[in-house]
Formats: structure tokens, sequence, C-alpha cells
């Protein structure tokens, strides 16, 4: 995965997408309200993208998925890097 935060563009709106994990409790209200976007990752071949948006806990992001070809959502996960890296 390549971080093209500073160049990405938009490939499909997530914002709705967005809300309904603000929703169910899983993005920052702050960072919803304010558009916040911690990272944009590409993988290499171009063909997805990794939208992380923050949560209220430190080091946990939501990431959408977004298929770059169709311009569509795929979903989203819960990327935690205190659990991913062992970090206490």
């Amino acid at each position: 995965m390549r971080n093209v935060t500073d160049s990405a563009e938009v490939i499909a709106d997530i914002r709705g997408y967005a809300e309904c994990l603000l929703k169910s409790g899983l993005i920052s209200e702050y960072g919803f309200n304010n558009e916040l976007i911690e990272a944009v990752y590409v993988n290499e071949g171009n063909t997805y993208q990794h939208i992380l948006l923050f949560t209220d806990k430190k080091n946990c992001y939501a990431v959408i998925v977004i298929d770059v070809l169709q311009r569509t959502i795929l979903g989203h996960y819960i990327l935690d890097l205190d659990r991913e890296y062992g970090i206490t």
C-alpha cells in the first residue's frame, strides 16, 4: 500500500457511508463533522483505495475500502494499530 493522502482524487462519495459509521458509533463525531481523513492509501495496482477515518480510540481507524475501477464503496473494517502491532 502506498500513502497518497496528499494527492488522492475523490473516487466515490463516502459521506453517506461515513454517516452510517457515525450512527453505529464507529467513527469520531468531531472527525465526521469536520470531514477529517487521517490518510488515504492505494494498492500497487491502483485498484483499491483505503480511506482511514478517525475513531474515538487512539491508534484506531475505520477504513473505508473503495474499488477504484468501479468507483464504488466495497465496505469497511476497523484497523486497531495497538492490537495489530501489540502496542500496549
